[in-house]
């Protein structure tokens, strides 16, 4: 019976092939080759509606709440090439139909006792299940929602701060990777799990889950790999390079990242260091050789360079507000996406969150650029006999201000001082 169904529903298909029901009440033309995808994935599909987003059609629809474990009544949302291949679908979970390592994973985060939202989970052709709470809290003293997500086995993969109100995951949609490359991933990292594709500008990058471990990788317009990238705790580091770094001349600087590199002729250890004489970036080889980047020659692109892949949206913005700019490298912190560019021979990070919209620029000062107003109003506060560990200058949509770290001995406090000399809250 359930096989005449679904012929039926099939040639219903073919045969009104034409305008279809839109999300809006409007008309869709939808190709029969793509209703056919629909139902032969999904043959129990209701209160189908259909809209075009880009270069795919996209249809959303219920299932019968007994076949899921979604939220009775819930919607699904299916994505479809214009030829009817299937790319990825979303729909709603309950929490407590988490796999049991997500709920686990949550539940031990910082972001346990924040108010959770919506729980959806994304299923992609060729990449592995995503699981996507969206929680609400308190961040800096602002409302935010991050959205996390998470493996099936419970690896937070991803974290995105305020993403953009109707944002449908489209930047979910997997691109297709070469046979070359797979099979390259799979040499390299057997038993890896594909997370996130990316094909734009003839680079493609790759995340994948090296059981636990989150990697990203980069490979050329041949195909060729450029490198591997994974984040690196200071004690997982080899003793030659620990030792390397202790003895350099910039043992006393702050370390606000580690990443290993991987590349055909060799790896290295990339450190991020901040410090009042401005920042600094690190290559220790594992042979204990340092290289420190520069950043300032015209020609120095950097490995780890922004190589096409920052949205060009976000490039326009950054090329407006600092005219001359360079980018040269980019990467997520805190939900948040920073684009780190040389700008009249400062490095600066220009942040932007989930709906692409700019939120800051932060870059390092020296003691002595800080203005007039700004250490007066610090010899005027309790903390005029602490010293200053570090400065920066911090541009917003709703203004700019100065962050001055002092410290005397163990206590250390962070004041925030707008150009008048006015301490803000």
């Amino acid at each position: 019976m359930k096989n005449w169904i679904y012929l039926f529903l099939i040639f219903a298909a073919v045969s009104f092939c034409g305008c279809e029901k839109g999300e809006h009440g409007d008309s869709v033309r939808v190709d029969a080759a793509v209703q056919e995808s629909l139902y032969r994935l999904y043959p129990d599909a209701s209160n189908v509606e259909w809209s075009v987003r880009g270069e795919y059609f996209v249809a959303k629809f219920n299932l019968p709440a007994t076949r899921s474990e979604t939220p009775a009544s819930a919607w699904y949302t299916a994505w479809f090439s214009g030829s009817g291949e299937w790319y990825m679908t979303e729909s709603d979970i309950l929490f407590d139909n988490l796999p049991a390592a997500v709920r686990e994973a949550f539940r031990a985060s910082e972001y346990a006792s924040w108010r959770v939202d919506d729980v959806d989970v994304l299923r992609r052709e060729g990449v592995e299940v995503l699981y996507v709470i969206e929680v609400e809290g308190v961040q800096e003293g602002r409302k935010t929602e991050i959205d996390l997500y998470y493996s099936e086995d419970g690896v937070l993969v991803r974290t995105v701060a305020d993403a953009d109100s109707d944002y449908d995951y489209g930047d979910c949609i997997p691109s297709q990777i070469p046979e070359r490359i797979a099979d390259f991933i799979a040499k390299k990292y057997p038993g890896a799990r594909i997370m996130e594709t990316d094909r734009e500008n003839g680079l493609t990058e790759v995340e994948i889950l090296d059981g636990r471990v989150s990697r990203e990788l980069l490979f050329d317009a041949s195909d060729e790999w450029i490198y591997t990238k994974t984040e690196t705790l200071y004690s997982q580091l080899p003793e030659t390079v620990k030792s390397a770094y202790a003895s350099s001349a910039y043992a006393s600087y702050r370390i606000d990242d580690i990443d290993r590199y991987e590349t055909p002729s060799g790896g290295f250890y990339r450190f991020d260091l901040k410090s009042i004489a401005g920042d600094v970036e690190l290559d220790i080889a594992d042979d204990g050789t340092l290289t420190v980047r520069d950043f300032t020659s015209p020609d120095d692109d950097g490995v780890a360079g922004d190589g096409g892949m920052v949205d060009s949206a976000i490039k326009e913005l950054i090329m407006q507000k600092y005219p001359g700019a360079r980018i040269v490298e980019y990467d997520y912190d805190d939900g948040m996406l920073e684009v780190e560019i040389i700008h009249d021979r400062r490095e600066k990070s220009v942040c932007f969150n989930g709906a692409k919209a700019w939120v800051k620029t932060t870059w390092d000062l020296r003691s002595g650029e800080l203005p007039a107003a700004v250490t007066s109003a610090i010899s005027a506060s309790g903390y005029a006999a602490y010293q200053i560990d570090e400065a920066e200058y911090v541009q917003t949509p709703a203004g700019d201000y100065y962050i001055v770290e002092l410290e005397s001995g163990s206590r250390e406090i962070e004041l925030r001082i707008d150009a008048n000399g006015n301490v803000l809250r």
